[in-house]
């Protein structure tokens, strides 16, 4: 059924459910995506918490092995010892034994074996290279840390010593040990590992030396480095020069890899944040950190799906929340939908009583809302209508009355005079059978003019008043005019309202006449078209140019053709009535149609 077709009840249910739903899932949508908002804000800020205790777990521990650098750059024996003038072997031999050497010792105090190697470059070439241990500051000088943090154009001021003395460098490497220095043929295994660099000042005054102390990268790197992974989740580390030195999906040591510039985009001008990316066709929520006291970068990567895992249960449960409401809410519609569809029921059913004329309709709705005022004011309606029926009826009879009354008053009294003064003349020339046969016909055409008063005649009887007037007029014109009857047998019998054909035969006859020399033929015919009863006055006189429309007869046909078709419409309806047709010099032909009834209609 489609919506036109919907009755009052199911538009109600329908729009009140549909409604109804959409306030719903409005309501849930928006619970919902709050609630995701929400968890979604949680996660982040618990994740991030999570990525800053594993940049704090790396930071402390780069710190600690900083610290023990510390030591021994701020051992003023050492810094003496390096910035000492050395006049012959024995005098560098005493203090590298004495003095120097102890910087060495951290590596046999480290009881976890973290340490792997210390060096000291120089910058005094008064010391001479002690291979593997001491070497000479020339070989660092091309090092990309030494060119960012420690190489200098010009004279350094106590500041700038201050700030060099608190520059922390560590990075990793897989720098081959001893390689670069030794003179040995010893070729070592190539090892990543972390490289601590300090430099050592004197006095705020001049950079004596630098130290590099090599650390496991395991020490730093290690799996217990790494808490509240998740399936999915990944950990990564960048360092100064966005290089990834740890990456927790790739087993072992860094991979040493640039970092995707798409990072760098995101990350530019900020020192900590989050940002989404769309990779493998699937979100990803990257969080990032700056170290505070080194310049390496700490990432964390998830697949969103992982920070909304807790929202899927909300999700799931508002649906079902949903569901249930919308359920209610239905039937709860349904409810009211009937009970208010119910009477108005009742009201529509009466009314379609009164689209079949049944106007003594009464309807009783209890309740005292719009719907029992509209009931009540649809009776005082129907009380008044059929008063208004009543009136209208009444004033149709005699509206009626007076209609064919006034069509019996309007026959043309030049006609009685025309036939009365042919008598006359016929009477003194003594033609008394045109005499006798003129006042018979008259006799006859009055009789069934008249009718008694009766407003209906048979078919039989006014074509039969047609003959008495068309034999006065052939006695009149002689032979100016001729007439032919194809009428059927089967609609004789049937009544139509008299005088309906008169007025159309005597217009035929004196337009005819008037039109030119020559008889002129008038036809009458009629015949019964699907219960219909359809008589046809035709002549072949001058014909007409513009035929009238029903609105024209008055104007146009005069009294008696508009009265004709009124008269019809009136006692039969609108599709009854008169047609004209005509064709300039050919003839007219005026088509009456009626309904086919065997019995007068029941007079007033």
């Amino acid at each position: 059924m489609s919506r036109s077709g919907m009755s009052l009840k199911y538009k109600m249910i329908f729009s009140y459910g549909l409604l109804i739903v959409f306030a719903v899932l409005s309501a849930g949508t928006f619970s919902y995506t709050k609630i995701e908002k929400y968890i979604f804000k949680q996660a982040t800020v618990s994740y991030a918490q999570t990525l800053e205790q594993f940049e704090l777990n790396i930071e402390d521990k780069l710190n600690t092995y900083y610290e023990l650098l510390n030591q021994i750059a701020n051992n003023k024996e050492i810094t003496l010892a390096l910035s000492h003038n050395y006049g012959s072997p024995a005098d560098f031999s005493y203090e590298f034994l004495n003095t120097i050497s102890q910087a060495y010792s951290i590596k046999e105090t480290d009881l976890t074996n973290n340490v792997l190697d210390l060096l000291i470059f120089k910058s005094n070439d008064t010391l001479p290279e002690v291979s593997g241990k001491l070497l000479d500051e020339q070989r660092i000088l091309d090092t990309w840390w030494y060119k960012k943090y420690l190489a200098w154009d010009g004279k350094r001021t106590v500041n700038d010593y201050i700030r060099l003395s608190q520059t922390k460098i560590w990075f990793v490497t897989d720098e081959v040990i001893q390689r670069r220095y030794s003179t040995g043929p010893e070729q070592p295994v190539p090892l990543t590992k972390l490289a601590v660099v300090k430099p050592i000042i004197l006095n705020f005054e001049s950079l004596v030396g630098v130290l590099e102390m090599y650390i496991r990268y395991e020490a730093l790197f290690g799996e217990t480095q790494v808490t509240g992974e998740q399936a999915g989740d990944r950990f990564f580390v960048a360092d100064q020069q966005d290089g990834v030195i740890f990456d927790s999906l790739s087993p072992g040591a860094g991979t040493q890899a640039a970092l995707d510039s798409v990072y760098l985009e995101k990350m530019a001008g900020m020192e900590s944040g989050s940002f989404t990316l769309r990779k493998d066709g699937k979100d990803s929520l990257i969080l990032f950190k700056r170290g505070e006291r080194s310049e390496w970068t700490y990432f964390r990567e998830m697949p969103r799906k992982n920070l909304l895992s807790n929202a899927n249960a909300v999700r799931q449960f508002t649906f079902v929340i949903a569901s249930i409401s919308i359920v209610i809410s239905i039937l709860i519609a349904v409810a009211i939908g009937s009970r208010l569809s119910r009477r108005i029921s009742i009201l529509s059913r009466t009314m379609e009583q009164v689209a079949d004329l049944s106007l003594d309709t009464h309807v009783v709705i209890d309740g005292r809302d719009e719907i029992n005022k509209l009931s009540q004011n649809y009776n005082r309606m129907m009380r008044r209508i059929r008063e208004l029926v009543e009136q209208l009826t009444a004033s149709q009879q005699i509206q009626r009355e007076a209609e064919m009354k006034a069509l019996q008053a309007q026959i043309n009294p030049h006609f009685l005079y025309n036939t009365l003064a042919t008598i006359n003349w016929m009477a003194l020339d003594h033609e008394n059978e045109k005499i006798v046969s003129m006042v018979e016909n008259l006799s006859a055409f009055y009789r069934l003019s008249l009718n008694s008063g009766r407003p209906y005649l048979t078919v039989a009887e006014e074509v039969r008043q047609v003959q008495a007037y068309m034999n006065i007029q052939k006695i009149r014109l002689e032979d100016e005019i001729r007439e032919v009857y194809e009428v059927a047998d089967d609609i004789l019998r049937l009544y139509v309202p008299k005088l309906i054909l008169q007025p159309f035969v005597e217009n035929a006859v004196l337009h005819g006449v008037q039109s030119g020399p020559g008889p002129m033929t008038v036809t009458i015919r009629g015949y019964l078209s699907e219960g219909t009863v359809v008589l046809e006055v035709e002549d072949d006189g001058a014909g007409m140019e513009d035929v009238p429309i029903p609105s024209q007869y008055l104007a146009m046909g005069g009294y008696g053709i508009r009265n004709v078709h009124e008269k019809i419409q009136l006692s039969y309806g609108s599709e009854y009535g008169v047609k004209i047709k005509s064709v300039p010099g050919r003839g007219t032909t005026v088509t009456i149609t009626i309904p086919a009834v065997d019995a007068p209609p029941s007079e007033p």
